[in-house]
């Protein structure tokens, strides 16, 4: 008796160059900017609109009813909730991207890596609207030290956080359509436990550490230090945001390619 064929698993699509991903990733993020405020009156305007209606409550709470006790509060709570926002959003936009992208998905040699970088990107542009405000009010404050010229690096690790978590949530949620719904509660619970609305500093030594152990609240620390105190980020917070990122890029891209053999099927 002959024993049975072996199951030959589906194949990992080939990536283009790098190149060709590059240009892929900018024209879909370009097309997905234009779609998706249009025919809307405020445009591009909206992921703004939003952002200043939360800080605009969150500093009426805390800086006014509470009494935060941080010095420049409005900046404060300004810079860490324009990078919360890109992380959150650039995050539940990449979770999503597959199922939603699955007319491009099952296009013959379609790389479909490429489209969780493309929400994130998406999501950076609503950083890049809203920066002028916070550098108009930080400015007007403190002013504008050297140090901010370190922001870009900030940005890449960052992206890298983001694209990296974006990769595996992406995966997962072709195949468990609950993930979305994970992240988003995750994402709710992360917003408390990440220092935006308050100072890490005033925690309890043993609570402060376990913050600080959070990649998203080492990159927010960096921004507030090139931007609000005019010096470079410590060691520590970008040794915390470095390994955060290389971690999420590396275990993203794994369980990406191993699991986009099925994408086809399960779409």
């Amino acid at each position: 008796m002959s024993s049975p064929a072996p199951v030959a698993l589906p194949a990992r699509p080939r990536l283009p160059p790098l190149r060709r991903l590059y240009e892929l990733v900018a024209h879909l993020t370009r097309r997905d900017l234009t779609t998706t405020h249009r025919f809307t009156a405020l445009g591009v305007a909206w992921p703004l609109a939003r952002l200043l209606a939360q800080w605009a409550v969150l500093v009426l709470v805390f800086d006014r009813i509470l009494t935060s006790g941080i010095r420049d509060y409005p900046v404060f709570l300004f810079c860490g909730l324009v990078a919360w926002t890109w992380f959150s959003t650039g995050l539940s936009a990449a979770t999503g991207s597959i199922p939603g992208g699955r007319h491009l998905v099952l296009q013959p040699g379609f790389p479909a890596l490429v489209l969780p970088p493309v929400a994130m990107a998406v999501a950076f542009a609503d950083v890049l609207v809203a920066l002028p405000i916070l550098v108009v009010l930080v400015a007007s404050t403190q002013g504008l030290a050297a140090a901010a010229l370190f922001l870009p690096v900030l940005w890449l690790l960052q992206a890298a956080l983001v694209t990296g978590l974006g990769w595996l949530t992406a995966a997962l949620a072709v195949y468990l359509r609950d993930v979305p719904q994970i992240v988003g509660v995750a994402l709710m619970l992360l917003f408390y436990v990440t220092p935006i609305f308050y100072d890490a500093d005033r925690a309890p030594p043993g609570i402060e550490r376990v913050l600080r152990l959070n990649p998203v609240a080492a990159i927010i620390d960096g921004w507030r230090a090139v931007l609000i105190d005019g010096r470079l980020p410590s060691a520590g917070s970008l040794a915390v945001a470095a390994i955060g990122a290389v971690l999420a890029l590396a275990a993203g891209l794994v369980a990406f390619r191993r699991l986009e053999g099925g994408f086809a099927d399960e779409l």
